[in-house]
């Protein structure tokens, strides 16, 4: 009865609870805690242009939107000791008379434990295409908005929006491309 792996299965079984609550109690004692970066971003230049569509099959036409923006996010009080990584992504949020709701994702990031907490851009490029699945980009008023999701060691993954957001008019004309 008391033989080699019986007690090693109690001692297996007593450190699992152990870790289990430990675990749980790491993540209660950071459920309170808010991660909220500080960022800055500044949309510089917007062109659009008017490009065939060689995804679909379809000979029609879409929006592309070009953007130049400058993007500072500080992270350095965003870890604590419950934070693995920090996902960061810019989207770009409008209206069209297709759908009521548009988001593209424009850029995106991870941000490990250890790494420069400092994401500064200047002058950046969108590193994702940023279509339209119409013609209807023109003229139109778009919110850019740096939104993150948390990683960590133990407990939920929270997908935050930032309070703070930008809003553009994109140009009503379609710029020409320069061969």
């Amino acid at each position: 009865m008391n033989n080699l792996t019986s007690r090693a299965n109690v001692v297996l079984a007593n450190s699992l609870s152990v870790l289990a609550i430990l675990t749980g109690m790491l993540f209660i004692t950071t459920i309170h805690l808010r991660v909220e970066p500080k960022f800055d971003l500044k949309v510089n230049e917007a062109q659009i242009r008017h490009t065939p569509d060689h995804m679909s099959g379809k000979r029609d036409y879409l929006d592309l939107t070009l953007l130049n923006y400058n993007l500072n996010i500080d992270l350095s009080d965003s870890f604590h000791w419950n934070v693995k990584m920090i996902f960061l992504y810019l989207v770009a949020e409008y209206t069209s008379e297709a759908n009521q709701v548009n988001q593209v994702v424009l850029w995106d990031k991870i941000v490990m434990r250890g790494d420069n907490p400092v994401v500064d851009l200047k002058s950046m490029r969108t590193k994702y295409f940023f279509f339209d699945d119409g013609s209807s980009m023109r003229g139109t008023n778009t919110t850019f908005s740096l939104h993150w999701n948390i990683v960590p060691n133990a407990g939920l993954l929270p997908n935050i929006r930032g309070s703070k957001s930008v809003s553009t008019i994109l140009p009503a004309d379609y710029t020409p491309y320069n061969y």
